[in-house]
């Protein structure tokens, strides 16, 4: 069992997960569910890898409905 708020991802993973959050990331909802995300899988106490990428972010398909759904909200420009 991982102990309550530890996370391990690999150095690739972190760096993209960087790239994510300066480049992708529209809002601090975004960020709050991919943390959320790599909580949860994160709870067996597994290191993270790319290969758990999609998991934590989503597919770009996904990514490109949520913003487009925040731009009708008007949450977003």
């Amino acid at each position: 069992m991982n102990p309550q708020d530890i996370l391990t991802v690999d150095v690739p993973l972190f760096i993209r997960l960087l790239e994510y959050a300066r480049e992708d990331a529209q809002t601090d909802m975004d960020l709050h569910d991919v943390a959320d995300n790599i909580i949860s899988l994160s709870s067996t106490g597994k290191t993270l890898t790319m290969d758990d990428y999609s998991s934590i972010i989503g597919s770009q398909e996904d990514i490109a409905e949520i913003r487009a759904w925040q731009v009708r909200a008007g949450i977003i420009k």
